[in-house]
């Protein structure tokens, strides 16, 4: 009996043990890089309306257009908005009434700037574009250029390939809503940073709410199109971020397959099984989210990923959309057009990396995250969602493409 209840003990312990892990980390073969489904559990051969087979979608945190590429030298023939003198808050007051204008910044690390609702509103001023200052401090003024390692490595793939510069964020406010347009074009007019009611690494919030709003995830499964979100580090509490995986909300796919570990999308690359949609979003060391990551540990881990896409034998269908969530705080200087009471959101950079790119090109039209949702509908015949993902003001970026 002494033995027996020995061995009960152990069983409890160990039981407990692989629960508390199970519940930080969340479901065990969505962290193990080795379980998910082919092609993204559909098939590879849907047809589609380009010669776009592969799309990634590629998502880089907090950075305005002008403080990251408002240096960029535009290749012959082409123009870039950059902010200068006399543009829209090119010089503004601080919190003590001081004159301030854009200073270039030498440290490729910086500081987390505040980027709630109000934040937002207060440095947008209602189109002035002059409250960064006051609301974020000076820092909010220092902008990159290639003198920064790694910045000219972003420089370099623009000017390869192509870049926007009329590119938005969707909300003036913070993440999950940013993801939420690229998805489903819609933040259920919830202006503020909530944490998902599902696991894993989700933490205690009032105000967390099951998403239920349709999503291009859906669309995409009905359809037989295979996709996946991955990213680097799921579930590893600490290191994950929930608040930047808006599947993860979703009722209808969180604790999904679509939902993977980064290390699973080498995996199917080099197999050739990697899924006709993929979404991937890197731990906050490789992010570029300010206090957490640097330009260039960014911009290191984009040229190791681009490259390896490259030499894979998807590489000749394949289209990977770079973007940046937010600004993060920093200040640029082109009003966003505000179509609805949500956003449009600061102006941020986005990169369209393929072989079916236009060359060196830079794109004026207006675009924001549902323009992502756009092409992958347009694409993969799905239909609209709602009202913001069929509006037509916005673009759906067939014109970075020589298709």
């Amino acid at each position: 009996m002494k033995n027996l209840r020995k061995v009960w003990f152990s069983f409890v312990i160990t039981a407990g043990i692989l629960w508390m892990s199970i519940a930080c980390r969340g479901p065990m073969n969505l962290q193990d890089g080795g379980s998910g489904p082919p092609f993204g559990g559909g098939d590879p051969n849907v047809a589609t309306s380009s010669p776009v087979k592969h799309l990634i979608v590629v998502v880089f945190q907090n950075r305005s257009f002008d403080h990251l590429f408002g240096k960029y030298p535009a290749p012959a023939g082409q123009t870039v908005n950059a902010a200068g003198p006399g543009s829209p808050g090119w010089t503004q007051q601080d919190a003590n009434g001081n004159s301030v204008s854009p200073t270039l910044l030498s440290d490729p690390n910086s500081p987390d700037l505040t980027h709630n609702h109000a934040s937002y509103l207060a440095s947008y001023n209602n189109g002035a574009m002059d409250g960064f200052a006051k609301t974020e401090g000076v820092q909010s003024m220092g902008f990159f250029d290639s003198s920064t390692m790694g910045v000219s490595t972003f420089y370099s793939y623009a000017s390869q390939f192509a870049l926007a510069d009329n590119y938005f964020s969707s909300a003036l406010t913070s993440a999950p809503a940013q993801m939420f347009y690229a998805v489903s074009a819609t933040d259920n007019d919830v202006a503020f940073s909530t944490q998902p009611i599902y696991g894993p690494c989700n933490q205690p919030d009032a105000a967390a709410t099951a998403n239920t709003s349709p999503n291009v995830g859906d669309q995409m499964t009905q359809k037989n199109v295979g996709w996946i979100w991955f990213h680097e580090g799921y579930g590893q509490c600490g290191n994950y971020v929930p608040q930047q995986n808006p599947f993860q909300y979703f009722t209808s796919t969180q604790g999904s397959d679509h939902i993977q570990d980064l290390s699973l999308f080498y995996q199917q690359l080099a197999s050739g099984q990697t899924p006709s949609v993929s979404f991937v979003q890197m731990a906050p060391s490789h992010s570029g989210h300010p206090g957490s990551s640097s330009i260039t540990a960014a911009a290191s881990w984009l040229d190791q990923f681009v490259k390896q896409v490259q030499s894979s034998a998807s590489w000749n269908d394949t289209a990977i959309l770079v973007i940046w969530d937010e600004g993060g705080g920093w200040y640029d200087h082109v009003p966003p057009p505000q179509l609805d009471s949500q956003g449009l959101g600061i102006r941020v950079p986005m990169m369209v990396i393929s072989p079916l790119a236009k060359k060196g090109i830079v794109y004026h039209n207006l675009a924001d995250h549902t323009s992502i949702l756009k092409f992958i509908q347009w694409n993969w015949g799905l239909s609209s969602l709602n009202a913001r993902n069929s509006n037509t003001q916005i673009d759906d970026l067939r014109g970075m493409f020589t298709f």
